[in-house]
Order: C-alpha cells, then structure tokens, then sequence
C-alpha cells in the first residue's frame, strides 16, 4: 500500500488569507472599543488587499514574525496571534508596572481585556520591531513549537510575576478569547454563528473563507488527486483547519470527493481526540498524520500515539510546506515531499535541504513527476 498524506495550508491553499487574518485580529484586539482600545484608530469599511498588507507589514515586520514562529514549528495562526499578544501585553505591562508596581491581570473574559485597555491606554504600544526582539530574546533559536510558549511563559512570569501564568500559555482562557475572534474574522458572522451555534463578539465581519486562492489551478490539481489514484496511491488529508474550513473550499473545488472521509484529518478530529486523550495532539505531533494514515478509527487513538508502529502497511509521503510537517514525516518514518509555496516561498529550500528532505517541488502538481 502506497499512501500520500497532504497539508492544506501552503500546499493545496496559499496560506495568505490566514495571515491576513491574523494581522486583523491584532488590530482589532489593540485598537478596537470591543477590546483593548489603546487609542482611537478604525479601519476603513472597504479592506482591500493593500489595506491588509500594510497591516501584516506593520504588526508581523512584513512577515518577519510569522516566519519566525513557523520556523520555530508555530504551525497554527491561532498560535500565532497569541504569540503576538503576549509579548505585547507583556512589553506594555513592564511599562504600567514600572510606575505603578505590580498588576495582577485576570484576563479570562472580554470585560477582563477591556478593562486592562483602560489601565494601558496612553502607554506607547510596541511596534513588531519590539516584538520581534523580545520574542528572540527569549527563545533559543533550537525551540520547538512547545518549547517556545514554554520560554515564553517563564519569562513573563518572571518579569510581571506569578498570576501571568493564567494567561500566557496556550489553550489558556485568553487564548480562547484571541481564537473567537480569529474564527468569526475568517468566518465571518453567518458562518461563525452556524459552526458554533453562538453570535460572534464583536459582530460585523463578511469572511475570508469565501476568498480564499488555491495553489494551483483548481482542475490541475483535481487531475493530480485522481491520477495518483490511477498509479495505486491512496490519498489523504492531515490539516491543522477545521473540519468547516477545510471542507468549504474543498466542496467548491471539486475536490473533497476524491477523498475518503475516514482519511480525511482536520483540527477538529484532533481536538475531540485530545479531549478523549487528555493530551497536546496538535502539529507538530504527527497524530494528525496517524489519521490520515490508518484512518479515524477512535478506539484505536490511544495506540496511534503509543504504538504507531503497529498500524503502517507499505510507504507512506508527508506532502507539506514547514519544518512541522518535516518533524511530522520524520516521526512517522514517512518520505517528506516539501512544496515551496507556503510563506517562505523558495526561500524555505534551504531549510529543506538542512533538513534532508529528499524532495523538494515548486508546486504540489509536480508531484507526478516524483511518484511513477
């Protein structure tokens, strides 16, 4: 048996509504009334795509940041933002600590974030020069994904003090807050409502999962999912997305029945398993790969983490964009297939190659010329 195992983001769809998205939620957490408000700023009512991209250049240093944690294995947006905040939470708070002495924040509701606006306010907010160097500072350049909101968390800690801890680390409830508002940017309102069955926050927003480009032609690679099937592959999916924000895209193209649902791995199969295991599961742990490989069997979860070993029959490929996905591959002793069109564009070739990834392709189309 022969299966190839595909990344979405980088791979099958640019990842630039993502990021997009991810610097309209930082703008929104500092400036917006619903949130920080740190001083009067709005957006104009028509975000165009020069609009977004003086955002992302403004708040992630032209991308500088976001590269920076994906080459660390910071594979999720969510991730990401949270990265973002913290670091300036933190930058901000040394500066209200300094004349007024320590500040216990709680910030597990949006009244919490609102209300530490309002302390801030007036306090100069960081720039992404700021929190590029902050977040060097603190984590060694070896750190993986875990590690780095692990550095992090510490260092926080140490400079504002213990009650920090509530809100650094991931899966915290400031973390939940940041991933509503990501998800209702992305959603937009009608679609936020319908996947989680509540109104959005802070209402108002069309939705990016509409917009979203495919790394390819659609029909080409449609053509490529089933001429893989002609040579005797299996095909698969493992996504850091939602099942919704997979398969919205997925319908529209045409591809989603090429795939057998069984295979088919998003972020929601590893949130429900991380709720039935009690563990992290999420990239760069390879569970996500395990489901696409040996299928969403649930009474096995537990031994896919445990004895994965177990389950493989034949050769397994690793289509991905990142260093997770080469950590992914490797731990599962799959063959990596690294594309070069997620952020780093060509400029990742070099990552590969210290990475050892025997093949490396301009687009996920020419994998036909490396799979007879």
């Amino acid at each position: 048996m022969k299966k190839v195992i595909f990344d979405v983001d980088g791979v099958l769809l640019s990842e630039k509504r993502y990021f997009d998205v991810s610097a309209l939620v930082v703008w929104e957490w500092y400036y917006s009334p619903r949130y920080m408000h740190l001083k009067p700023e709005r957006l104009t009512a028509d975000l165009d795509d020069g609009t977004i991209a003086a955002l992302r250049a403004r708040f992630w240093k032209n991308d500088e940041i976001l590269l920076w944690l994906k080459q660390h294995g910071v594979n999720s947006n969510w991730d990401m933002v949270h990265a973002h905040i913290v670091v300036t939470l933190w930058l901000m708070l040394e500066q209200y600590m300094a004349d007024h002495g320590r500040l216990d924040a709680v910030l597990k509701t949006n009244d919490d974030v609102q209300y530490l606006g309002s302390l801030l306010r007036g306090y100069a907010v960081p720039t992404a020069d700021d929190v590029c160097r902050r977040l060097k500072n603190v984590v060694p350049d070896r750190a993986g994904k875990d590690e780095v909101f692990t550095y992090l968390t510490n260092a926080v800690q140490s400079s504002l003090g213990p009650s920090s801890r509530q809100w650094t680390p991931l899966a915290s409830p400031l973390w939940q807050l940041e991933f509503e508002a990501f998800q209702d940017w992305y959603f937009g309102d009608e679609l936020y409502e319908k996947t989680y069955g509540k109104k959005p926050y802070a209402p108002g927003k069309p939705g990016f999962l509409t917009r979203e480009e495919p790394l390819g032609t659609v029909s080409g690679i449609r053509l490529m999912f089933r001429e893989l099937k002609k040579r005797g592959y299996k095909i698969a999916i493992a996504t850091g997305r939602s099942r919704m924000e997979m398969e919205i895209p997925f319908q529209t193209y045409g591809w989603l029945d090429e795939f057998d649902e069984n295979y088919v791995a998003t972020y929601s199969d590893v949130e429900e398993a991380e709720a039935m295991l009690h563990m992290s599961l999420d990239k760069p742990n390879p569970f996500a790969y395990y489901l696409g490989a040996f299928g969403k069997n649930k009474k096995h979860y537990l031994d896919y983490v445990n004895r994965p070993d177990d389950f493989k029959k034949g050769t397994y490929y690793v289509v991905g964009d990142s260093l997770a996905d080469v950590w992914c591959a490797r731990a599962m002793g799959a063959t990596m297939i690294a594309t070069l069109t997620g952020i780093d564009g060509a400029a990742a070739k070099a990552m590969f190659q210290k990475e050892h990834v025997p093949y490396i392709i301009d687009s996920v189309e020419d994998i036909l010329k490396i799979l007879p």
